[in-house]
């Protein structure tokens, strides 16, 4: 593979201005300090109103990234002490949640992928079996990148996997003499293809991981990554195999063919040479994790105990610091400098996410909420699901996937309690709905990345990103009604006793 850097992300994929940002900033305060000037509603208590100001706080900062999201997501450590919400010590037990640690070890075998040039082994080495021509060729860039999405975040898998798209989109252009939509066609699949495989996971998107961590703050009920991916991955296939049909529709169908790309593909995995003893330990490991994740519930039968998902995110990160690289252990897959590059940002979001679900839980808002939703009796479910996934997908272009379902949860919740019906029913397609946006550059990392190859025009991701957001709509909607219900074995019809709070 030649080598070409990873892209920046381009200036002109800021998702705010500063003057919203600095609005955001002002506002939040203002919404916060408004609820001890404002008496709180009917039937709610003084601390749940105050929740709710802080709630405020977070969403408008998160929405207007008036401040980083890992800064804004600090607020519930002091404000909830401060305003005798909750101690110190019960706020922050959220930053070390189950969840915290899954994404700690799998950010660990992230870097290690990247270090060892793993993606780029799975990467051509299964291209150079499937690059007959254009389509095939696309079809592996998107199976091969969704797959890494499954297992490393959308902007992690796009970094590593856009410099290998650029080259095979060179190649092929060269091929062509110029001219041809293809190169469009390889980044666009990269842009989206972790997006859409990361649903089958926590792992892979942060959405799905805010949405588990909720459901367990909220309703004591634990959903392992078995669990999400007996669902998470037909649905991902899917829409990976409805990408490629969009792509091929809208871009290859006309591309003049390229001859010999087999041939092409061969030779750059040749250059990556032999395989080195890093990038055998390091997919030994990744092997490890992912049967350890898939089959927990043989190994907790077979051991005796019961074996959590973040227990083999963890013990996968221990190794890489712990197999040697040479018998004289003089150096080992990863070193702690390595760990320089961890997102810890990501980490900090995700605890102060759960802290504020935990508090809006605990005051008791989610259930005044249910109960103020009653007046939604007479709407039809499958209306108001289509409604809020709709809602979801028009704001996740404009803000943060990951906050974006933060601030939605709690009103799903009192959504699905006012209108008596399963919380994953609505649950579960919004947050699925939270990670394709598509449309701007950006709305997500990975269309950022993508943008800023200079290889597409803001009309180019609009006119494709409108049609697959809507096909992921449809599929969605779907799943939520027929799918995850079969799955999971439940009456999306019907409130479980889980939910139904005292």
């Amino acid at each position: 593979m030649s080598a070409t850097a990873a892209p920046q992300l381009n200036t002109d994929a800021e998702q705010t201005s500063p003057l919203v940002r600095n609005t955001g900033l002002v506002l939040g305060v203002v919404l916060f300090a408004l609820t001890f000037v404002l008496p709180p509603p009917e039937g709610m208590s003084a601390q749940a109103w105050t929740v709710c100001g802080l709630a405020f706080w977070l969403g408008i900062w998160w929405i207007t990234e008036a401040m980083p999201l890992p800064v804004t997501a600090l607020l519930p450590l002091v404000v909830m002490p401060l305003c005798d919400v909750m101690p110190l010590r019960k706020a922050a037990a959220s930053f070390a949640a189950d969840l915290i640690f899954l994404f700690l070890g799998g950010f660990i075998l992230s870097i290690a992928i990247r270090k060892w040039r793993v993606h780029e082994r799975l990467g051509l080495g299964l291209l150079r079996y499937v690059g007959w021509n254009l389509p095939s060729l696309l079809a592996g860039l998107l199976f091969i990148t969704g797959f890494m999405g499954m297992w490393m975040s959308n902007a992690a898998t796009a970094m590593v996997m856009m410099p290998m798209a650029l080259s095979i989109a060179a190649l092929v252009a060269k091929q062509s003499n110029g001219g041809t939509p293809a190169p469009k066609a390889l980044i666009l699949a990269v842009a989206y293809a972790p997006c859409l495989g990361g649903l089958a996971t926590f792992i892979g998107t942060p959405t799905n991981a805010v949405l588990e961590g909720f459901v367990a703050k909220t309703y004591g009920v634990n959903l392992s990554l078995a669990e999400w991916m007996a669902f998470g991955v037909p649905i991902a296939a899917i829409l990976l195999a409805l990408c490629w049909l969009l792509l091929y529709t809208t871009l290859l169908r006309k591309a003049p063919p390229v001859h010999g790309l087999a041939p092409l593909m061969a030779d750059e995995y040749r250059k990556l040479g032999g395989f080195t003893r890093g990038e055998i330990a390091t997919t030994a490991v990744f092997i490890f994790c992912i049967l350890g994740w898939v089959f927990s519930d043989f190994w907790s039968g077979l051991i005796g105990a019961k074996i959590e998902d973040a227990v083999i995110a963890i013990l996968g990160a221990l190794l890489l610091f712990v197999i040697p690289l040479d018998r004289k252990y003089s150096a080992t897959v990863l070193t702690w400098q390595d760990t320089e590059k961890l997102p810890w940002g990501i980490l900090l979001f995700f605890g102060g996410s759960l802290s504020l679900s935990g508090a809006l839980t605990e005051t008791g808002v989610t259930k005044w909420l249910s109960q103020e939703l009653h007046i939604l009796h007479g709407v039809p479910v499958w209306l108001v699901v289509t409604m809020i996934v709709v809602l979801v997908v028009i704001v996740s272009e404009m803000m943060s996937n990951s906050a974006t379902i933060s601030a939605f949860l709690p009103i799903l919740a009192g959504l699905a309690g006012g209108m008596e019906f399963h919380p994953f029913l609505i649950m579960i397609p919004a947050t699925l709905a939270a990670s394709c946006a598509f449309m701007m550059p950006g709305a997500s990392p990975t269309n950022a990345i993508a943008y800023s190859t200079g290889a597409l025009r803001v009309s180019d991701m609009i006119r494709t990103g409108l049609l697959l957001n809507l096909i992921c709509g449809v599929v969605i909607l779907l799943a939520a009604f027929y799918l995850v219900p079969a799955v999971k074995d439940f009456d999306p019809y019907a409130l479980p006793a889980w939910a139904v709070k005292p």
